[in-house]
C-alpha cells in the first residue's frame, strides 16, 4: 500500500542525508557533553535494537541539553512518523527545518507528510512540493514515492483536479489498485475536494466506483474502464461529475457521445464549470463556434483557474480574430497546466498570427517536447 511504504525500514533509510546530519550536527565539545554523548549513544542503541519508545524518550532528553542537535531532531521526528504520533513529528521536524534552512529538502517532505496526517493540509502541500523541489531528484526512492503520491492527494484537497489526475498517472501504471490509490483516484475524477481519509462511509462506495473504473483508464484497459464508467452511470445518473467523467473518457473514441453526456451533466449541475469547458471544447473541435461561446465564457468566468475554460476562451477569442486577447487565455491555460500539448500548439499558432516569431518557436519546441514525453502513452 503506497501510503505505508514509508513505515518501517523508513528510519533506516537516510542515505546521503545522514551525511549531512553528521557534517551539520552540534559540536561535540560543548559543555555537558558527557551527560548529552552518553543520552545519545543510548538513544541510538534503544533504536538499533527497535526499541522506539525508549529511543524516543532518550532523543526527547538529549535534546533538552542540546536544542541545536540535528540528528536528534531527525530521528525524533521520522521515529515519531513511524510510529503514527504525527503532532510529535510535526514538532520535531519543525524545529529541524528551522536547523538547516535550505538543506532540509528530506526534513521538509517528512514535515509535510506528518502535516497530512494533522490536517494541516495547506502547509503539507507548500512543504512537500518545496522538499520535492530542493531535492532535485536526490531523496530516498521510498520517501519519492510516498511524498509525491501525497502531493496528488493534497492537489485534489485543493481542487486542482486535473494536476493531481497527472500526478496519479504514474502510480496507476506502476502499482496493482488498492483503496488508498483508487479513493485517491476517485476522488480527483469526481472532483471532490477531500483526502481519502475524509470520504463519509456513505459515499465510499461511489468513490471507489468511480476511481475503479478511471484506473482501468489509466493503465489503458478502455473495455473494461467503460464498462466500469456504464455501470457508474447506471448506478448514479443524478451525482455530479458522473456524467462529466464519462463523456472525458469518450473525448478520444466517440466524440458526438461526448458532448451528450457533457450536456446530460450540465442537465444535473447546470453550474459545472469544468463541464461547460469540455463541451465548449468538444463543440469547437466539431466547427459549433457560436454554440461553444457561451459554454467557454461561463466557464472561464467561474473557472478562473481551470486550464479547460482557459484554453476554450482562448481557441474561441482566436477565432474570432481577437487574438491578442486570446492570447492571455491561452498563456493562463499552458500556465495552468504546463503538459498541455493542445494549450501550447494554440499559443504557438496565436503568436504567429500576431508575428512573435521567437515566441512561435518557443512553444512550438515545447510541443514536440510534449509529443516525444507522452509517445508512449498516446493512447490514453
Amino acid at each position: 500500500m503506497i501510503v505505508r511504504t514509508l513505515k518501517a525500514p523508513f528510519v533506516q533509510a537516510l542515505g546521503a542525508f545522514s551525511l549531512v546530519l553528521l557534517m551539520t550536527g552540534s559540536c561535540w565539545a560543548r559543555p555537558g557533553a558527557d551527560s548529552f554523548e552518553e543520552l545519545a549513544a543510548q538513544a541510538a542503541a534503544a533504536r538499533a535494537a527497535n526499541d522506539i519508545p525508549k529511543a524516543m524518550d532518550l532523543y526527547r532528553q538529549a535534546l533538552q541539553a542540546r536544542p541545536g542537535w540535528v540528528e536528534g531532531w531527525w530521528f525524533l521526528g521520522t521515529l515519531s512518523y513511524d510510529s503514527d504520533q504525527y503532532a510529535g513529528g510535526k514538532d520535531a521536524l519543525s524545529h529541524l527545518v528551522q536547523l538547516l534552512d535550505t538543506r532540509a529538502a528530506p526534513a521538509l517532505t517528512m514535515l509535510g507528510l506528518c502535516e497530512y496526517s494533522t490536517g494541516d493540509y495547506v502547509n503539507a502541500l507548500d512543504h512537500i512540493q518545496s522538499g520535492l523541489k530542493l531535492s532535485n531528484g536526490k531523496l530516498e526512492t521510498s520517501i519519492e514515492a510516498v511524498a509525491r503520491f501525497h502531493e496528488a492527494l493534497l492537489l485534489t484537497k485543493t481542487g486542482l483536479y486535473d494536476s493531481a489526475l497527472q500526478h496519479l498517472f504514474p502510480f496507476a501504471k506502476a502499482h496493482p489498485a488498492d483503496s488508498a490509490l483508487t479513493m485517491g483516484i476517485g476522488l480527483a475524477a469526481l472532483r471532490q475536494p477531500l483526502t481519502p481519509e475524509e470520504v463519509p462511509a456513505n459515499r465510499k462506495d461511489l468513490i471507489g466506483a468511480a476511481g475503479k473504473a478511471t484506473y482501468l483508464w489509466m493503465t489503458g484497459d478502455a473495455d473494461n474502464a467503460e464498462a466500469g464508467f456504464r455501470t457508474l452511470l447506471a448506478k448514479y445518473p443524478r451525482e455530479a461529475n458522473v456524467h462529466f467523467l464519462y463523456g472525458s473518457f469518450l473525448v478520444d473514441r466517440r466524440a458526438d457521445d461526448a458532448i451528450s453526456e457533457f450536456r446530460q451533466e450540465l442537465a444535473v449541475n447546470p453550474s459545472n464549470p469544468a463541464a461547460q469547458a469540455m463541451l465548449a471544447l468538444q463543440l469547437y473541435r466539431a466547427g459549433k463556434f457560436d454554440e461553444a461561446w457561451p459554454y467557454a465564457s461561463q466557464a472561464a468566468e467561474a473557472g478562473a483557474k481551470l486550464p479547460k475554460a482557459q484554453l476554450a476562451l482562448g481557441l474561441l477569442l482566436t477565432k474570432k480574430g481577437q487574438t491578442g486577447d486570446g492570447i492571455g487565455h491561452l498563456q493562463s491555460a499552458c500556465e495552468l497546466e504546463p503538459g498541455d500539448f493542445e494549450c501550447h500548439a494554440a499559443l504557438a499558432s496565436a503568436y504567429s498570427r500576431l508575428g512573435r516569431a521567437e515566441e512561435a518557436r518557443r512553444e512550438r519546441f515545447t510541443t514536440m517536447q510534449l509529443a516525444k514525453e507522452t509517445a508512449p502513452s498516446a493512447e490514453h
